[in-house]
């Protein structure tokens, strides 16, 4: 029983450890092609173009939401009197 603890616990071990490793080397290729890559400037450039988009759905929706509501008054409740 000794015996298969020790190699469950040397196999998690190192089950762990590549998973560390792959999870290291994405992250640093990310990084690297990010940089590399002017990332800031196509980040900028993709939230301008979904911000137009937005705009653009929202002018839209103003044709349909932006007309006058009629409010009617509502006679006030008066509390009894005793």
């Amino acid at each position: 029983m000794k015996l298969f603890v020790t190699k469950f616990y040397q196999t998690l071990i190192l089950n762990v450890a590549t998973i560390a490793a792959i999870v290291v080397g994405i992250v640093q290729f990310a990084v690297r092609a990010y940089k590399e890559n002017n990332g800031t400037e196509k980040t900028r450039k993709v939230m301008q173009t979904v911000l137009v988009f937005v705009d653009s759905i929202v002018e839209h929706g103003k044709v349909y939401f932006a007309e006058p509501v009629t409010v009617e008054k509502v006679a006030q409740k008066r509390p009894k009197r005793s």
